[in-house]
């Protein structure tokens, strides 16, 4: 199903893989014809670019063509209801004005290294600046149309969030976690026994009871040293394994004794604590609305371009 809304940097996606398709293969060859459009084997290679350039770097020989071959019917379908959405975005007389289609092409352009290296882009899809300005018209113009047709008329109530929130807890589980505060000695810097010495005098300061954040600041050289040694909240497993199991088996407020890694020595603080739980409606209030946006969206626009696709004339040839 065609996506909505699509942006000018996927043609800058195109042209940089356009290596992947040669000027040969790129004609105006009619394939289909959608009401009083046409798509060309050039509407089908601009559209399929990225893809063709992915899957030279994962499939040769028959199974490069057989997915390719795939992806075309895909891909065909796809070019199909964008050339429908743009048959009903002309016979409705949706406007676009010159400056929008100007700022869109631009920022093709300033996505290039100079005007140069972008004409030569464009011309290996074989593409002049005007087809490309003619086809970012065009996107607009469906844009536009979906916009309000589709996307205009889709909303989601604050109840149906919290339904979604009741009904799926599991989703929102988030494991033990714990806020922890880091100090790193590297031992690229001062070498194993003097590195060893500065942790062990580091871990002796601390049990003494001078503050974490403070000797962070003085001696740490980890990424948050300036902060004090904050890292933020880890979930258990997300670091290395020793360093894991030592860090989730203190209480809070607890100190590791300095671990050694490939980096060097580590001391990690467990600044706070926080066992398995269900993360907050308000915490997860706007990720909710945006998955059922998205798939109220696609149903509206799946049966809008059913009911284009019922009084259209399509030709594949």
């Amino acid at each position: 199903m065609t996506k909505f809304p699509r942006v000018a940097l996927f043609f800058v996606l195109a042209f940089a893989s356009a290596a992947a398709v040669p000027a040969a293969e790129v004609v105006e060859r009619i394939i289909a014809v959608v009401n009083d459009e046409i798509v060309t084997e050039q509407d089908l290679q601009v559209s399929m670019g990225p893809v063709i350039a992915q899957y030279r770097t994962v499939y040769a020989g028959k199974e490069f063509d057989q997915k390719l071959q795939e992806a075309r019917k895909e891909f065909l379908g796809k070019v199909i209801e964008d050339k429908l959405i743009l048959s009903e975005a002309k016979r409705l007389l949706v406007i676009v004005k010159d400056e929008e289609v100007d700022e869109m092409l631009n920022e093709v352009r300033n996505k290039f290294p100079n005007r140069e290296t972008f004409l030569r882009a464009i011309e290996e899809q074989g593409l002049t600046e005007k087809k490309l300005w003619n086809r970012f018209r065009d996107q607009l113009m469906t844009q536009k149309l979906v916009a309000y047709e589709v996307k205009s008329k889709v909303s989601v109530s604050p109840g149906e969030v919290s339904e979604y929130y009741k009904a799926n807890q599991a989703l929102f589980v988030q494991g033990d976690r714990a806020r922890l505060e880091h100090i790193l000695i590297r031992t690229a810097t001062r070498g194993e026994e003097e590195s060893k010495l500065l942790a062990d005098k580091i871990a002796t300061e601390l049990a003494e009871g001078k503050p974490f954040d403070e000797l962070a600041r003085t001696y740490s050289e980890g990424a948050e040293a300036k902060e004090g040694g904050q890292m933020g909240w880890m979930e258990k497993g997300q670091l290395m394994g020793e360093i894991d199991e030592k860090v989730f088996a203190l209480a809070e407020g607890g100190v590791t004794p300095p671990i050694k890694s490939s980096l060097g020595y580590h001391i990690f603080r467990v600044a706070e604590r926080q066992k398995t739980s269900v993360k907050p409606l308000s915490d997860v209030r706007q990720e909710i609305n945006d998955k059922l946006f998205r798939k109220k969206l696609d149903e509206r626009l799946g049966a809008w371009i059913a009911d284009l696709k019922k009084g259209a004339y399509v030709s594949i040839r």
